[in-house]
């Protein structure tokens, strides 16, 4: 399950279009101007304290969590912030672009756009920091900074340096189509509590370090801990994701008339939340409740998937139970409850004649309004034992034919958008795979 964190982790750019170079560009020129405006403040004889800070910011640079297809998680909030409010904007700065050139150019190899990028927002971020905090903090002689004097202007400049990052990071995402207010809004709601809870650390190491440099060897203890935290984290959330559809895939290769319904199901339904510019996290949950939505009918009997006749009327609950059957397993796993009612209700129409709780319109989950068109559409298109697959434009009839009874209208139509447009070739291009055994019918 993916996400961009409002932090200061690295930012992949997979494809820079003409309007992203055109916005790097511009954050790179205000953070030159910022190193320039800002030379002056530069505490020239810090260059032991300099190199230490590069030291540790090359080294948070590294400890990074991968959190995404997209990005991952550093730490190097906490080092960057105790920079910004210990030695000012320029020092911060050029921390900033150091540790990014050293960890992912010169070690990592990685494109200059995404260097140029990031090194550029973590100095305008870290120097917004440090700017703010020299106006709020009270001045006092030989003592650069004091948790409980300065505490108002920690909090601020610590909310100014989120705010700056997760804003300059959210216009880079919101190019490539999506809704800014929604990812931003979204990377503070699902990330935000994590790294503001790393600003006090690194307010405590910038206390700590001013009476000593060596007390700087303690805080890479301390940074550990939560980076194993943090990736303790994202490991439970891949492998949850990873076991569910292991068990998915178990159910879908049981019928061979149905192999790879579910990864098509998901395919589909994350063309649709995309059209509809739903939030990221939103799109990533749709995405994966539909490659798991049929996990119910793993405790179905084979007996039943398979048979051609009608089902008799026991058969028939068998078969409805599966959606809160699959629901009931997926919510075993905590860092998967939020897909379960996407699971649940994937099988509710929209007229309130579905399955299992007869939900109807704007009462069923969006998410699962979306996935039960994806469903529908496949299981049409694919062959299946008592009947040859339908054409792709036939199917299309007869999800219009199903709009406002069983589908959502307006979902309907979103489907057939995609699947029309040439914005969303892969609609068109997914196979009905039927070489190998797979799951029963929708």
């Amino acid at each position: 399950m993916n996400e961009q964190p409002p932090s200061a982790a690295p930012v992949a750019v997979p494809r820079v279009s003409s309007a992203v170079a055109t916005y790097i560009g511009l954050v790179a020129v205000a953070a030159g101007v910022l190193m320039l405006v800002t030379a002056h403040t530069f505490p020239r004889d810090h260059w032991i304290d300099l190199l230490v800070f590069l030291a540790a910011a090359v080294t948070s640079e590294r400890w990074a969590v991968s959190s995404s297809l997209e990005g991952s998680m550093s730490l190097s909030l906490t080092v960057g912030f105790a920079a910004a409010i210990l030695f000012g904007p320029a020092f911060a700065g050029v921390v900033a672009i150091g540790g990014v050139v050293i960890s992912d150019l010169l070690i990592s190899r990685r494109n200059w756009t995404r260097v140029v990028f990031n090194a550029s927002q973590l100095t305008l971020s870290a120097g917004a920091a440090a700017i703010v905090y020299t106006q709020l903090a009270v001045v006092v002689p030989g003592r650069t900074v004091d948790l409980s004097r300065d505490a108002l202007a920690i909090a601020v400049a610590a909310v100014v340096f989120l705010l700056v990052n997760d804003t300059l990071v959210t216009v880079v995402i919101s190019l490539s189509g999506r809704s800014f207010l929604h990812e931003w809004a979204a990377s503070f709601r699902e990330m935000g509590i994590l790294y503001i809870s790393m600003a006090p650390l690194g307010a405590l190491l910038a206390f700590a370090y001013q009476d000593s440099r060596w007390n700087v060897l303690y805080f890479p203890f301390l940074i550990l801990v939560i980076y194993n935290g943090f990736k303790l984290y994202a490991n439970l959330q891949s492998e949850t994701d990873h076991a569910l559809v292991l068990l998915a895939d178990t159910v879908d290769k049981r019928d061979e008339y149905t192999y790879a319904h579910s990864q098509r199901v998901a395919e589909y339904a994350g063309e649709i939340a995309r059209s509809l510019d739903l939030p990221r996290k939103e799109i990533d949950l749709i995405v994966s409740a539909a490659r798991v939505h049929d996990l119910g009918k793993i405790a179905t009997d084979n007996r039943i998937l398979y048979k051609q006749a009608s089902l008799t009327e026991e058969e028939r609950k068998a078969i409805i139970a599966h959606p809160a059957d699959g629901s009931e397993l997926a919510g075993q796993f905590s860092m998967y409850r939020k897909g379960c009612a996407y699971i649940r209700h994937h099988h509710e129409r929209w007229d309130g004649r579905g399955y299992p709780d007869g939900l109807a319109g704007t009462h069923i989950p969006y998410g699962a309004r979306i996935i039960t068109v994806a469903d529908a559409y496949d299981a049409m298109t694919s062959d299946r034992p008592y009947r040859a697959a339908l054409s792709p434009e036939i199917a299309l009839a007869e999800l219009r034919r199903g709009a406002g009874r069983q589908f959502d209208p307006d979902l309907v139509e979103a489907f057939i958008a995609c699947y029309r447009g040439e914005a969303h070739p892969r609609l068109v291009a997914l196979p009905n795979v039927t070489e190998e055994p797979c799951s029963s019918s929708s």
